[in-house]
């Protein structure tokens, strides 16, 4: 099982990457793309498979189900170009989205601070995308759509990696009371014997 913390590094880094060259390199990234469909798509159905049995049970579902997309895109890809396009675009929108949904999934169990984490993330998000289209506007549909995903991308990486590193013990775990031991199905209270 890959520990909680080593899954929101990788998750980051994965999203910093794309979200960065979506950003500033949309065109020699959509071209690499492009040109190297096929092996992207072997490399990315034997990482979600290794990501789906090497992580939790309810994130195993997540990737075993990206990893059946690839393959019904690989079939759908043979009829027409305009698949591999649409899927370079979905997959900087799926790696934003579960980036983010994790932070937001993790965020949710510390009622102190989940409000400032989950603002923050879309806050920042917004703000460096105002700043990226005045500084480097650009006006192809495709380049700006591409920007806005990498942008919340980026972000959402960030993040990430902070919620990777910085991880507490989990809030919700119950507490164990002295005298007590904890098992996996079952909980026995262990009392010294009476006195006769």
């Amino acid at each position: 099982m890959m520990y909680t913390n080593l899954s929101c590094i990788v998750k980051g880094l994965i999203a910093i990457l794309f979200g960065f060259l979506a950003i500033f390199l949309p065109g020699p990234l959509q071209t690499t793309f492009i040109g190297l469909f096929w092996v992207f798509i072997v490399i990315g159905i034997a990482i979600f498979l290794l990501l789906a049995t090497t992580s939790r049970s309810d994130e195993s579902l997540f990737w075993f189900g990206l990893a059946a997309v690839l393959v019904i895109t690989c079939a759908l890809s043979l009829f027409a170009q305009l698949v591999i396009t649409l899927v370079f675009m979905l997959m900087i929108a799926g790696i934003a989205f579960y980036s983010g949904f994790a932070d937001i999934n993790y965020a949710l169990r510390f009622p102190k601070t989940k409000y400032y984490m989950i603002i923050g993330m879309f806050l920042i998000s917004v703000l460096l995308l105002g700043v990226l289209f005045r500084t480097l506007p650009v006006t192809e549909l495709d380049k700006v759509v591409l920007r806005i995903l990498g942008t919340f991308a980026l972000i959402f990486g960030i993040f990430s990696i902070a919620i990777g590193l910085h991880e507490p013990a989990d809030p919700a775990a119950p507490a164990i009371a002295p005298g007590q031991i904890q098992k996996k199905y079952f909980t026995c209270s262990c009392k010294p014997p009476r006195e006769k």
